[in-house]
């Protein structure tokens, strides 16, 4: 008969630990709250942002890259929409530019722990980022206008295009300039 209890109770006990589980804690009500997984943050995000530079995904995806027409691509710009704040249909994005006087520049997009890819097949020089949003990214383009435009100051553009995430797609709506 003890042998019996003995088998009763380690079954109970056993029954209470698979129910109670390693990702719940019990409060001092007796209720069970379940404590969020890390594994539900996007992959690339890191330090409370949807999105870090410094993660593997941002390193793959610039590794990606064909090599800029002059210089080394760094990292400029880079969204910081905080995990707080859901990162669900957040369209991430990443400036890599190319470290001399008039860089080029490439635009990455990510969303969800995925790299989606860049704004332009091509970087494009005079680039600038001019507005974000959760699902919305504006770049405002300049370019050279003939062999005797200043390097300094171009007189081609301004045109602006903006880029918006549709599920796991980004579209462009706006002119680009034209390529040389």
């Amino acid at each position: 008969m003890k042998a019996r209890s003995a088998a009763v109770v380690s079954m109970a006990a056993a029954a209470v630990l698979a129910v109670g589980g390693c990702g719940s804690a019990s409060t001092p009500g007796g209720s069970t709250t379940t404590v969020p997984a890390a594994a539900q943050q996007p992959a690339g995000s890191a330090n409370g942002l949807c999105f870090d530079a410094n993660s593997d995904l941002a390193r793959s995806a610039m590794a990606r890259l064909s090599p800029p027409p002059v210089g080394e691509w760094q990292v400029g710009q880079v969204s910081d929409e905080k995990i707080s704040s859901g990162c669900d249909g957040v369209l991430s994005y990443m400036e890599v530019y190319s470290n001399v006087n008039h860089p080029y520049t490439h635009l990455l997009f990510f969303t969800g722990g995925k790299y989606l890819g860049t704004a332009t097949s091509d970087p494009y020089m005079y680039t600038r980022i001019t507005g974000t949003s959760r699902t919305s990214l504006s770049l405002t383009y300049a370019w050279l206008e003939g062999d005797n435009d200043p390097m300094c100051c171009p007189k081609g553009g301004p045109s602006t295009v903006t880029f918006t995430l549709n599920g796991t797609k980004v579209t462009a709506n706006g002119t680009f300039p034209p390529h040389s």
